[in-house]
């Protein structure tokens, strides 16, 4: 989602908020809190929604993005600014209880798949990090997304092609079981991957 499909998406008091509080493109959205975002006047939690998918589809598509991840400008939208695990259960713990299980549960296999990585909130969504980054995952209100990358869909490609995905995404509906298998297979792929970017 690029910045005019967000402001499309937008209602017109939000675009007016985020316009009045000096945020003009993804870059200045990412540096700021979902908490003073959320003090915005004319901006609630369905416009939250919205940025929260523009920057999660930023981290696959942006040809800038730092390597280890981080936000470019520092907070990200996230429901706290401390860094680590106790921001991503932060995060899960603002969802509705089916899409906070869920969440929970691709957070578990992750963590099962590399066990090595750490984990952090960037872009404005939980991040695990190991020789850079590794997946990303969010809730929406109608599927859990999942980004191990381009080259993550694409070496699973067969296997996804029953879920609408893009370059770097793919996204699996709150209303269906995640694919365990699949989801562990793909980050244990991401993991070789970056074990191979760190020996050279």
């Amino acid at each position: 989602m690029t910045w005019d499909d967000l402001l499309d998406a937008l209602s017109a008091p939000a675009r007016r908020a985020l316009e009045s509080a000096g945020i003009r493109d993804l870059r200045d959205l990412a540096a700021r809190s979902e908490a003073e975002l959320l003090a915005l006047h004319g901006l609630g939690p369905k416009s939250l929604g919205h940025l929260r998918r523009a920057l999660a589809d930023s981290v696959a598509s942006a040809p800038g993005a730092p390597a280890d991840g981080t936000a470019p400008a520092g907070k990200g939208v996230s429901p706290g600014s401390d860094p680590g695990t106790a921001a991503v259960d932060a995060f899960i713990a603002g969802y509705p209880p089916e899409t906070r299980k869920l969440l929970s549960e691709i957070r578990a296999l992750i963590r099962e798949n590399a066990p090595g990585a750490a984990e952090k909130i960037a872009y404005g969504i939980p991040t695990f990090t190991l020789n850079g980054n590794l997946v990303h995952f969010s809730g929406y209100e109608r599927h859990i997304g999942f980004y191990p990358g381009s080259e993550g869909i694409a070496a699973f490609e067969a296997e996804l092609a029953g879920y609408k995905r893009a370059k770097g995404s793919v996204q699996f509906p709150i209303d269906r079981p995640l694919p365990r298998d699949l989801i562990a297979r793909i980050v244990r792929f991401r993991v070789e991957q970056n074990g191979g970017r760190k020996k050279r």
